[in-house]
């Protein structure tokens, strides 16, 4: 009986982490660039190695939580500063942390024309921070950034942005909405070469399937009562086991 309830309870647990997973991605449908996190519950051979508040947790269920690295939609922007990747690869941006890789190409320009993400911070090109003309001085420059990733000004290529990828996504972390961070050296890609092109104009979108996550949603609530209704018999249960046991 006592085993039945710590395995409704851990059934509870898992449904809780996920029911948390999902509304982060229905949170983060409309973020550029926003990969999605999943999660599967994984039946431990030996039991009572999970803690929980202290104490072994014998069900034998743990749930692992990991990122969904599948394409976004493109969605055209009109935008020139504006620029996604199809295919593999990641943007080097540079944070106070240091470097970070990212897909949400949506660029944009400081006061003395530093190429920069909505969040401000600079984006890394092969030879380092992409300097351009002001932005109102780029108004009457002809801009393309190419399939390749070429930043090209009044036909005169001027940077190259670095796309760089990794042997192992798995190993990337997340930081905030669309950061990514690893330990691994990641290596440097050529657009065209490696299946992957750079479209200017273009915002990847999330890759969050609203209907999707709604379902599961719903799925995992009623799993969640299904099981709190089961940890509440068996209570019951127990309770007049006991009481029986002391006539």
């Amino acid at each position: 009986m006592i085993k039945s309830i710590y395995n409704s309870s851990a059934g509870m647990r898992s449904k809780m982490v996920n029911m948390e997973i999902v509304a982060n991605n229905l949170a983060n449908i409309n973020s550029t660039g926003y990969k999605r996190d999943a999660a599967f519950t994984e039946i431990l051979k030996e039991t009572g190695v999970e803690q929980l508040n202290g104490q072994p947790d014998t069900s034998g269920m743990v749930t692992r939580q990991y990122v969904d690295f599948s394409e976004g939609s493109l969605n055209n922007t009109n935008n020139q500063l504006d620029v996604a990747i199809q295919g593999r690869g990641f943007f080097v941006v540079e944070t106070p942390n240091g470097l970070r890789y990212t897909r949400d190409g949506h660029f944009d320009l400081t006061s003395t024309g530093l190429l920069v993400t909505a969040e401000g911070y600079p984006v890394i090109g092969k030879e380092g921070k992409i300097q351009l003309p002001e932005k109102e001085n780029l108004k009457r420059a002809k801009l393309l950034i190419d399939e390749s990733g070429e930043i090209i000004l009044d036909d005169k290529t001027v940077a190259k942005l670095r796309i760089v990828d990794f042997a192992d996504l798995s190993k990337l972390s997340k930081e905030g909405k669309s950061l990514f961070n690893s330990n691994l050296i990641p290596h440097t890609i050529e657009p065209l070469e490696n299946l992957s092109v750079v479209r200017q104009g273009y915002l990847e979108a999330s890759n969050v399937d609203g209907i999707a996550e709604m379902v599961a949603m719903i799925e995992m609530t009623r799993s969640f009562e299904s099981n709190q209704k089961a940890i509440q018999t068996q209570d019951e249960t127990l309770q007049k086991a006991i009481e029986v046991g002391k006539l």
